[in-house]
């Protein structure tokens, strides 16, 4: 399947309490990111719509558990060990500054993580039930979206959390086909009723089953250390003691254990034990909760079978717990490609290929003759010399040949050293020309790659989609959030001042009428789920993760930096500060300085 394309000049991300959005920036967006306010954090854009999913009167049945599996039993609380732990029920939940709504927002917490508390609850007229101190600091509200109640069923229900160690924080997949996300599992009676010639498909599914769910190594599939780094020496597919993605089953594709996972314990006897927490609002007893497009990126916390009373279809679960059949999903894993590590083998100036079909050449005083293909990505060190052909530009390679410019994205020293290098500093440098990322520790190189920069890649901010030139900051990150396919562009008022509908930078709330509406002309066809690694560097632009495409290296978003997963991942967990622990989100103050220049 060809991956989506997505565009982007984003926004920065929404994070919400459940019940009530609350702002942690303006809005969320991707790939160059968009003009669509999308939320983040898998925070979907809800919409209040007349509900498809339901008859009056139609209440779901008993959906058939796999043949002599059962059901998961509800597993037993966390322990707290020495520790008060705090448990989040809101799937994005903010985090205070100080025991109030009006005080500077720190950063948000996803559902089912677990915080250390402190002290007693501080109850005001903010919070009726109680506000609790938190490591390592600020302040969450108890009530609907918090609780110190660890045997909470939520909270059991949302154990699996994102992984940290690993190239992407989730297994995912694309969506092949028009889907509802089912609240319940579905019965036979209503799948065919939600699903249009459904027969017709698992019919076709049954044939080409092997083929469509066919599982590619990909950036799960790199070797890294503890903080992201590629391990030297390791092919693709060599895990140590883990599997690969083409040896895994298809249940652990979509984030189970294995192929023989029961049903959950909050799905029972046709019903959900826990609520709706997607942010797309429907009846308690709806069967699902809005539709994902083809090419929706969808991320995984587990998947299940079923047996012949919802037949025997398998289900994943979402990230906010919605079901979505599998048999309409292709799993994926993102590109493999990642940068070098510097100061070992690899020292600048070095080239990487930036695109297919690129040759190795041999010079002669007037001619360049072909000496053999030059692998789309490699990195090649220089040897510092350069000649000019026929016209054409050609760098000398360490290990012999020579390769042309047009091929070549070059990482080289810069000519001047900025202020963070002459300081010792972290910062990041990215080259518009080249689309080539280089992470500097004052004045030495610790790491290079090639990434997809806003299209054109020079150009006018204002004028086009190209990604803004200039020294900046990090000012927020996130582990994951939700964007959608030609996110738009949102512009933050530095006053906090209040804004109207149609103003530039407005936060649509709900109960105004444009809350997950879309805006503007070309509005977003599919979403991109749990886009991995996103850390916002200006309004409306972030280096983010891009599990759907393979072309880093070619200017190709709306602004936003892409890197390929791995990259994303190495880079997320280098940069300062860090998110704390259990968090999902941090708003930071004095982040690591990026340096975007032609």
């Amino acid at each position: 399947m060809s991956h989506p394309r997505p565009s982007c000049r984003a926004g920065e991300p929404l994070a919400r309490t459940g019940r009530v959005g609350l702002v942690l920036g303006a809005l969320v967006a991707l790939s160059g990111c968009s003009r669509q306010p999308v939320s983040v954090g898998g925070d979907e854009t809800p919409q209040r719509v007349s509900d498809p999913t339901t008859e009056t009167g139609a209440v779901p049945t008993a959906a058939e558990a796999p043949a002599g599996s059962g059901q998961v039993e509800s597993p037993p609380p966390p322990e707290q060990g020495e520790r008060a732990l705090l448990g989040i029920r809101g799937f994005a939940v903010t985090v205070y500054a100080k025991p109030s709504t009006g005080a500077r927002k720190l950063g948000y917490l996803r559902v089912g993580a677990l915080v250390a508390r402190h002290g007693e609850a501080i109850k005001n007229r903010d919070c009726r039930e109680g506000w609790y101190e938190i490591e390592p600091e600020g302040y969450v509200c108890t009530g609907a979206d918090a609780t110190t109640d660890l045997d909470d069923p939520l909270l059991r229900a949302s154990t699996l959390r994102p992984n940290l160690s690993t190239a992407l924080p989730y297994r995912y997949g694309f969506v092949r086909a028009v889907l509802p996300l089912y609240l319940v599992v579905p019965t036979a009676a209503q799948q065919r009723k939600f699903e249009m010639k459904l027969d017709e498909h698992l019919a076709w599914f049954a044939e080409h089953k092997d083929e469509v769910q066919k599982a590619s190594l990909g950036s799960h599939d790199v070797a890294i250390d503890e903080r992201g780094k590629a391990i030297g020496g390791k092919r693709l597919g060599e895990m140590g003691t883990s599997r690969n993605s083409t040896e895994l089953s298809l249940g652990e594709l979509f984030g189970g254990e294995g192929d023989d996972d029961p049903p959950p314990f909050w799905l029972r006897d046709g019903r959900r034990l826990i609520p709706n927490i997607s942010g797309f609002a429907v009846p308690e007893f709806a069967a699902f909760a809005d539709r994902a497009r083809r090419h929706t990126g969808l991320a995984f916390v587990g998947s299940f079978a079923t047996g012949e009373a919802s037949l025997e279809r398998r289900f994943g679960i979402t990230t906010d717990l919605r079901l979505a059949p599998t048999s309409k999903v292709k799993p994926d894993s993102g590109s493999p490609f990642h940068g070098v590590e510097l100061g070992g083998d690899w020292k600048l100036p070095l080239a990487f290929v930036r695109k297919s079909g690129a040759k190795l050449y041999d010079l002669g005083k007037d001619s360049a003759e072909p000496a053999g293909d030059a692998e789309r990505h490699a990195p090649y060190g220089l040897t510092g010399k350069v000649r000019t052909v026929a016209g054409e530009k050609y760098f000398e390679l360490s290990a012999g040949h020579w390769l042309a410019r047009p091929d070549a994205s070059l990482a080289v020293a810069p000519a001047k050293w900025p202020r963070a290098a002459k300081q010792g500093a972290k910062w990041i440098e990215v080259g518009l020309a080249d689309q080539v990322m280089v992470l500097w520790e004052g004045d030495k190189p610790v790491f290079a790659t090639l990434v997809s920069t806003g299209r054109p890649a020079i150009g006018d901010p204002k004028t086009t989609t190209a990604t803004p030139r200039g020294t900046f900051r990090i000012r927020n990150k996130h582990v994951s959030a939700t964007m959608d396919s030609d996110e738009g562009r949102a512009r933050k008022d530095n006053t906090d001042k209040a804004l109207k509908p149609g103003d530039p930078g407005y936060v649509p709330t709900k109960g105004d009428g444009l809350y997950g509406v879309s805006l503007r002309r070309g509005h977003g066809l599919f979403q991109l789920r749990d886009v991995p690694y996103i850390q916002y560097f200006a309004d409306g632009y972030a280096i983010h993760g891009a599990y759907w495409h393979d072309v880093f290296g070619i200017a190709r978003s709306h602004g936003c930096i892409n890197l390929s997963p791995v990259d994303a991942h190495r880079v997320f967990m280098w940069t300062e500060p860090s998110v704390p622990e259990g968090w999902h989100g941090v708003n930071v103050e004095d982040g690591t300085t990026v340096i975007i220049h032609q």
